[in-house]
This record gives structure tokens, sequence and C-alpha cells, in this order.
């Protein structure tokens, strides 16, 4: 039987694209959803919990492409340094809870290593830590570290934020393929975004018409999660998302594309054939 989740959700001043909160049925933590011009309002919801962790990330293209983990004590107050200090950043996303057993200082310390580690073992995006905490978990904390952590994970995917293992992710679904001038990548199609894998190669040779993901590409060829390979061709070492098919199209194509028509199963059924028909 499948297993239900509740999770409400409120509104702040009524937006549907202002600061959230989030509270799942029988749990003790809090999600505070904060888009980075709204951190002032953010910060006058009073009784908000000061103890968890938090994602500052990038998704001006519909899904993350960089990500960084911290922890508080402060509650919200502690933006105010990223605030001031990291530009990178468009939306924060606050994990608190009041839970002093659940929530102590070592358990926060543990949830922040652990996030951290799955943030960098999923390859999906660029994870702006650049130093790993020594804190180490024990094995009587890993239970309750990986419980949050998934109820977390469920959060952030409400959200439209997919934060698992790239593997996982593979699990169960249909895989998709691009097969134009010889370009074989590999992709998945969660519903909110189009998610092209690990080890996909890219067509380094021709533009996309569309300056960002050109953008995209110089930047991933810098960080090394993009390798140029002789011939003019790339090999992707992390998976990136998309918002949209035609947009995984273009970067790994180059080009101006329809996604939904490029991109087929194994039995060359298109993606329109499959979620439009």
């Amino acid at each position: 039987m499948a297993r239900l989740k509740t999770m409400t959700t409120q509104f702040i001043d009524g937006e549907p694209n202002g600061v959230r909160i989030c509270r799942c049925t029988l749990s003790t933590m809090t999600t505070v959803f904060v888009p980075r011009p709204l951190l002032s309002r953010a910060k006058q919801i009073a009784d908000l919990p000061l103890r968890g962790i938090y994602y500052l990330i990038n998704d001006e293209d519909g899904a993350i492409s960089r990500l960084y983990v911290g922890q508080t004590k402060q509650g919200i107050v502690r933006l105010d340094d990223h605030n001031a200090k990291k530009d990178f950043w468009n939306k924060a996303i606050l994990f608190l809870s009041d839970d002093i057993q659940s929530f102590s200082l070592d358990n926060v310390s543990a949830l922040e290593k652990y996030a951290i580690e799955q943030a960098t073992a999923s390859k999906r995006y660029t994870v702006e830590n650049k130093v790993d905490p020594r804190y180490v978990i024990d094995q009587y904390q890993k239970p309750t570290v990986e419980q949050i952590y998934e109820e977390i994970a469920f959060v952030m995917g409400t959200f439209g934020y997919q934060i698992e293992d790239s593997d996982d992710a593979l699990a169960n679904v249909k895989l998709f393929y691009s097969s134009r001038r010889g370009v074989r990548a590999r992709g998945i199609y969660t519903g909110d975004t189009f998610d092209v894998l690990e080890g996909s190669p890219v067509d380094l040779k021709v533009k996309p018409k569309l300056d960002r993901y050109d953008k995209l590409r110089q930047e991933l060829l810098a960080s090394g999660d993009l390798v140029q390979e002789p011939g003019g061709s790339g090999l992707l070492r992390k998976t990136v998302s998309f918002s949209t098919p035609s947009g995984a199209a273009d970067f790994v194509l180059g080009g101006s594309n329809n996604g939904w028509i490029e991109w087929k199963d194994s039995e060359k059924h298109t993606l329109d054939a499959l979620y439009r028909k």
C-alpha cells in the first residue's frame, strides 16, 4: 500500500511566489521558503524555530544549477551574512525545528554534513561548499539523520527540486535518448524537469541559439563538470537539470530544437507521443 504524506503550506501575504511556511503532518520540522528579495519580509515572521540546516540555491533556469548547504542556530537571521557575501543564490530554503532531541547541536552538525555529502554525490549541480565539515556521524545518529533528510528530500521534491543521488533517480524510470548527428545523450523526464544524465555527450561544435545554454556550457567546462574531448565533443561529468525538454536538447545538440520530438525512448517513441497524445 502506498504511504500517504500530508503537508500544509502557508503563503505569506497571500503571494504564491512569495515566502512560504510548510509543515508535514506529525513532523516537528518547519520549512521556510524564502525568495532572496523577500528576505527582510521573512525575518518579520514571529515564532519560527532557530535550529536546523538550510539550502541556498540558484534555479534561475527552472532547475537547481548551484547549491550551498549550511547550518543555523539563529534561524533566518543566519542568512544576513550570505545575503551580503554570496551572490550566486536567488532562493533559500530552511529546515528548522525546536525539537532539542532530534535537532540537538550534534545532530544539526551531522545533518549538515550528510546533506553536503548527498548533494555532492548527486552530481546534479555545482555544490558551493568549499570545506567539508570535519564532523563524524556516529552509528547512533545516522538513523535519525537519514530520517530527517528523507523528509527534507520529500519537501524539496514538492518544490520541484530533486536532490537525491542521480543513481537513485534512474530506478524504475524511462530513459530518453538524443540521436541527431550521432550524439546519444541520456535523459529522464520528471514531469517538472528534463535531466541530462552524467556521462552524456555534448556537441560542442554547434553553439546553442540561446546564449544562456552556451553560457552554461562554458561554466561547466570551467568547473570540470563538462570535459572537452577530441573531435569537438564534450562529456558531462554530472547530471544537469533543465526546465524544458527543448532546453535540454539545445544544450546537448546546439542550435534550436523541439525537445518533445528530439528525445526518444529505446523504442523510438518521442516524448510528444508518450506524454502529449
